[in-house]
């Protein structure tokens, strides 16, 4: 009767040992993803880009500002052009809904120029102090 559970208890001591092995090597794995992704949020932190670059983030916000500005007004500076679209096609927009766009961009647009600015404010402010 020992020599019929002998093999029994090896093979339990098997799997018991593989879970063991499991268990170990998930923690490692769940460190090294820990370990990782604060590694990688440390190196792609938009505060840490914005304080190392203030200057070049407060342009680059300006000008998309100013180019989502120009894509949502269209280009109603030029007054000799002159479109016709008929409203069974599927590029016809209302005016209120052109507004609506124009107004989000705006806002939009506001919101980010806040944020910049006020980025490049403490910045300075803690170069000043």
């Amino acid at each position: 009767m020992t020599t019929t559970n002998e093999p029994l208890t090896g093979i339990q001591a098997r799997i018991e040992e593989l879970q063991n092995t499991i268990t170990e090597k998930e923690e490692q794995i769940k460190a090294r993803a820990r370990k990782l992704k604060d590694e990688l949020k440390e190196e792609i932190s938009p505060i840490k880009f914005i304080r190392k670059h203030p200057f070049e983030v407060a342009g680059t916000t300006f000008l998309a500002g100013m180019l989502l500005i120009k894509a949502l007004r269209g280009q109603k500076s030029s007054p000799t052009r002159i479109e016709h679209t008929p409203l069974n096609t599927p590029h016809f927009l209302p005016s209120q809904s052109k507004n609506t766009l124009s107004t989000i961009g705006l806002e939009i647009l506001r919101s980010v120029k806040d944020l910049g600015f006020t980025y490049l404010q403490r910045y300075l402010d803690k170069k000043i102090k």
